[in-house]
């Protein structure tokens, strides 16, 4: 019966969360092909460039704004609404409810994340050819540029480990960020009145929690990186060594907050629903 929801549920969030992502990739091949044009070379044309910059912004913000709230309106709709009613008469337990929401919402902020992501690499790629290709703006006279110098030596990791840290990242935080508005909903419908108010609050007050323990630990590794560091080592490793040491400490702050997130939406959703 997972199955059937899983298929359920791709379809209805595809009618548009599809649509956002297949704007997200048109706007992404516009973007390259005006950077891979001269259509910015002229000091006047900054005038057009930094607007249309914003808005690439915005619109970037807004694409993972609208995917983000809706999984998590859709997850509160299907269950604790109008049609909570007949989902919670189907042949289901509500784990496989749970279950098809979470598999479906992870992997569209997945993808939504993967886009955005290779968005703007794809558009910085372009605005980088051209400016080596037409030789503008940079002047590669006076740069001396050590051979020996390797990504490892800039990032921390090799490319190929690189890479799969923030695979690694991207997915837990998706798991996170889901299970978190989860969690917030099923909080709120443990009140007796204003639900939906409940709710958002507790999603805020979970955040600001999260943010605070979150910055903390970044700040630590930071703090124990810097304090034997001199000022010759801090302008050569510290790049790499804030890598080297946060993608690891990410990886474990999200893998944590998702078990400990997912456990909470286990127990409160076997709990008896209470409909209003």
């Amino acid at each position: 019966m997972l199955k059937k929801l899983l298929k359920y549920e791709w379809k209805e969030t595809a009618r548009l969360l599809l649509p956002i992502n297949l704007a997200l990739i048109v706007l992404t091949v516009l973007g390259c092909a005006m950077l891979s044009t001269s259509i910015f070379d002229s000091e006047v044309s900054i005038f057009f460039a930094v607007p249309l910059l914003i808005l690439y912004i915005i619109s970037i913000i807004a694409f993972s704004s609208v995917t983000i709230i809706y999984i998590y309106v859709r997850f509160y709709k299907n269950l604790y609404t109008a049609e909570g009613y007949l989902m919670h008469t189907l042949p289901v337990t509500p784990m496989q409810l749970f279950h098809s929401k979470l598999i479906v919402g992870c992997s569209w902020f997945c993808l939504n994340s993967l886009l955005s992501s290779l968005s703007f690499m794809a558009l910085g790629f372009a605005a980088g050819f051209h400016q080596a290709s037409t030789n503008i703006y940079l002047d590669t006279t006076n740069i001396n540029l050590d051979p020996s110098i390797s990504f490892a030596d800039i990032f921390g990791y090799p490319v190929p480990v690189f890479l799969l840290w923030l695979l690694a990242i991207m997915v837990f935080s998706a798991f996170s960020s889901i299970l978190m508005g989860y969690v917030s909903i099923l909080l709120g419908q443990q009140m007796e009145r204003n639900k939906l108010a409940a709710s958002v609050a507790f999603y805020f007050g979970i955040y600001m929690v999260i943010q605070i323990i979150t910055s903390v630990a970044m700040m630590v590794p930071e703090f124990l990186i810097m304090k034997d560091m001199t000022d010759e080592e801090f302008m050569t490793i510290m790049l790499s060594e804030t890598f080297r040491m946060a993608f690891p400490m990410m990886t474990i702050i999200y893998l944590i907050m998702s078990i400990v997130f997912y456990i909470i939406c286990r127990v409160l959703m076997n709990r008896r629903v209470n409909l209003d």
